[in-house]
């Protein structure tokens, strides 16, 4: 029943405790105002060019900007500037169908993401109408980025970064390049799909603003030829022939192009 469905979808996700060393070892710090969970109903909010896109409305949420939760966190880690990466892989098991699945381009994203009627067995959608998607269609679309968690203000609101696109994140591996910009390297852990990355329009400079690095920039595939080399390609409305908000959104799609 949904008691059920709630103990589940508070108990997967992201934990943030303080941890402190004592005469005994490092333990976590019971009372710390830090600690908090992330869970599948949490509030977060997005950022970048799909922000607010009509294919992120529903019902509950009609500004497209106010998402709830964060799904089946794979690869995670620290930023240089001190926040936490958290990547959201195989959320399509978590939606399933009590009426019809939809048709179209929403159709087409959800067979290629393998979202169907039965889900993997947490049954969400039969307790829950946000996680039934011939009820609510694009709810689905508000997982499969990458979640930044500040964990040092525990007031803060998570971000999805929908400038680093959007699918079965496995990792998000950075390195700062040679210019100073921020580089982020990321798989799709879905067979027969992309490597991806994220180059930062600006450079990161210790201590200064970094609410652009993740938001204001460029997304590149990999494109690997015959001959065993490769190269970068920009997903931007020209190489796509889609609009940037769509890019975002709908990126495997677009890469496949």
């Amino acid at each position: 029943g949904l008691d059920d469905v709630r103990i589940l979808q508070n108990f997967q996700g992201v934990s943030v405790m303080e941890i402190a060393e004592g005469e005994n070892g490092w333990s976590v710090v019971v009372d710390s105002p830090f600690n908090r969970r992330i869970h599948h109903n949490t509030p977060m909010t997005f950022d970048g060019p799909a922000a607010g896109h009509d294919l992120l409305k529903t019902e509950a949420d009609p500004t497209g900007m106010a998402s709830l939760g964060t799904f089946n966190n794979c690869g995670s880690g620290r930023t240089p500037w001190g926040t936490y990466l958290t990547c959201e892989e195989n959320f399509n098991g978590y939606f399933g169908a009590n009426g019809d699945l939809p048709g179209g381009m929403v159709g087409d994203g959800f067979r290629r993401y393998g979202i169907g009627a039965d889900g993997w067995g947490y049954d969400y959608h039969k307790w829950d109408a946000r996680f039934d998607v011939s009820a609510n269609p694009n709810e689905p679309h508000r997982a499969g980025y990458i979640v930044e968690i500040d964990p040092a203000n525990p007031e803060s609101t998570p971000v999805k970064h929908t400038a680093l696109g959007r699918f079965k994140h496995e990792n998000a591996a950075y390195g700062i390049a040679a210019d100073g910009r921020v580089a982020v390297y990321m798989g799709d852990d879905e067979r027969g799909e992309f490597m991806y990355r994220w180059l930062s329009r600006d450079v990161y400079v210790p201590g200064e603003d970094t609410s652009t690095l993740l938001s204001e920039g460029t997304l590149s595939v990999a494109v690997f030829e015959d001959d065993m080399s490769g190269r970068w390609v920009p997903l931007t409305p020209a190489t796509t022939g889609m609009d940037a908000a769509h890019i975002a959104v709908f990126t495997r799609m677009a890469a496949s192009r």
